[in-house]
């Protein structure tokens, strides 16, 4: 969430600034409390010559706080949150909402899946140096898995199975393999990757959740990609390089993101995970691109 919240920054004007919060319980449960009072912690920040033209927040959690900042600068500031906060569209100036949400309204900008906070010249831009000790074969293919999520866990033979289709993946192309777990993905679940893929690879490497995470730098070198139906922000960030991108769906996903997924396959922008990976013409997500001409037409800027 906090990458989309400086993906926007970025594209509205480099001078932002980030400031770590974390809402009192109550704001975040209860996100209208914003109205009628404004948290100890936050008045802090505001006095200490905070003057931003716009503030931009991402997550139902969040929204509580763009509310009471917004009660307390008034017209002085501009309020831009990011995903659907499941509140009233009047308490905000603006909205960003994943196409797939379906929520329409004057002031909501549909996007598809998630802002990305890199770009293909941040990679393309990067050392390749750094990474040659990482690629050791032809072909690299990065494994980057979610996990449970609030309306589903994945079963244990769900990573089984997609561990199985990885394997046969890789050796078909006589390739290395680099997984990227999320903090979604549950420990039981991250032993069976790494047992699995360190009986039948090779060339294999596993970043573990406590570990320096190599993303997105790692997809300098990253000749596939293949990527856990249920993590929509990497999908999307990936959809925007060049790079193959293939899906690979646990068997309850959601059925929004299910539909957004369809989507990028119709588009060319991904395919389908059934332990094959090969070379396509892939068309690349312009979510940002389309995102901040819109912005700035909402906003009445050139």
């Amino acid at each position: 969430m906090e990458n989309q919240s400086i993906a926007l920054a970025k594209m509205l004007n480099d001078n932002f600034k980030l400031i770590h919060f974390n809402p009192p319980y109550l704001l975040k449960k209860f996100p209208l409390l914003g109205k009628l009072y404004l948290p100890y912690s936050l008045n802090k920040i505001i006095k200490q010559n905070f003057k931003p033209s716009y503030i931009i927040t991402t997550g139902r959690r969040m929204s509580g706080t763009s509310i009471a900042l917004k009660k307390i600068l008034k017209n002085k500031v501009k309020t831009i949150h990011i995903q659907n906060p499941k509140l009233s569209l009047k308490y905000f100036d603006l909205l960003l909402v994943p196409e797939h949400d379906g929520l329409k309204g004057r002031n909501i900008i549909q996007t598809k899946g998630a802002l990305c906070f890199f770009g293909n010249d941040d990679i393309r831009n990067l050392n390749k140096s750094q990474f040659n000790e990482a690629k050791v074969k032809n072909y690299l293919v990065l494994l980057m898995v979610g996990g449970n999520s609030k309306k589903y866990i994945p079963q244990n033979s769900e990573y089984y199975d997609l561990c199985s289709k990885v394997i046969k993946g890789v050796k078909s192309i006589d390739g290395q393999l680099i997984v990227i777990v999320s903090r979604r993905t549950p420990p039981k679940a991250i032993k069976i990757l790494d047992v699995m893929f360190s009986k039948n690879l090779r060339n294999y490497k596993m970043f573990f959740p406590n570990q320096l995470n190599p993303y997105p730098q790692i997809l300098k070198v990253t000749d596939y990609a293949i990527v856990t139906g249920d993590s929509v922000n990497m999908i999307s960030e990936t959809a925007t390089l060049p790079i193959p991108l293939f899906i690979s769906n646990f068997s309850k996903e959601n059925k929004k993101i299910l539909s957004f997924i369809e989507n990028l396959k119709k588009l060319g922008v991904a395919k389908s995970f059934e332990g094959d990976l090969f070379q396509f013409e892939k068309s690349k997500l312009q979510t940002n691109k389309i995102t901040i001409l819109q912005v700035n037409k909402f906003f009445g800027f050139q």
